[in-house]
């Protein structure tokens, strides 16, 4: 008997306000699929303590994450791409959530975003969810 494999969406979020839509769209992805939603935040260097309010908002995801049901992972990297990378591989994730490119020079100059996608597998689905798209009401509140 062939057995199809557990959708496994993942949201790659930052610590910041809008991360929130990303994870609404996520939850209703894996809901939509009956799968599950897993929220992974890389912090680039060695701490998740090097912003101000990174902390802050780091715990208002997981909350909001954890009320979903949804599998919440932090990790600190150097190489964020290849921390995603592996955790991608790792957990067998099959969609892949994230913002649209950055539009300001400094952060295109670091081009992390363009990184990140170019690691993810072609069997994985990538979803980039752009500012202008429909805000979703939030799922739990």
């Amino acid at each position: 008997m062939i057995t199809e494999k557990k959708e496994k969406v993942l949201v790659l979020a930052t610590a910041q306000k809008n991360a929130l839509r990303l994870i609404d769209y996520g939850f209703s992805l894996a809901l939509a699929n009956d799968g599950e939603l897993h929220i992974l935040h890389v912090q680039k260097g060695t701490s998740v303590f090097d912003g101000k309010d990174t902390l802050k908002r780091l715990q208002e995801l997981i909350d909001y994450g954890s009320r979903l049901g949804a599998c919440i992972h932090v990790q600190c990297d150097n190489d964020v791409a290849g921390c995603v990378g592996g955790f991608i591989e790792k957990e067998e994730i099959t969609r892949v959530i994230l913002g649209e490119a950055p539009l300001s020079k400094e952060e295109k100059a670091l081009g992390e975003w363009d990184r990140i996608v170019e690691v993810i597998p072609e069997t994985v689905r990538l979803h980039v969810v752009v500012k202008e798209e429909i805000q979703l009401h939030r799922m739990i509140i």
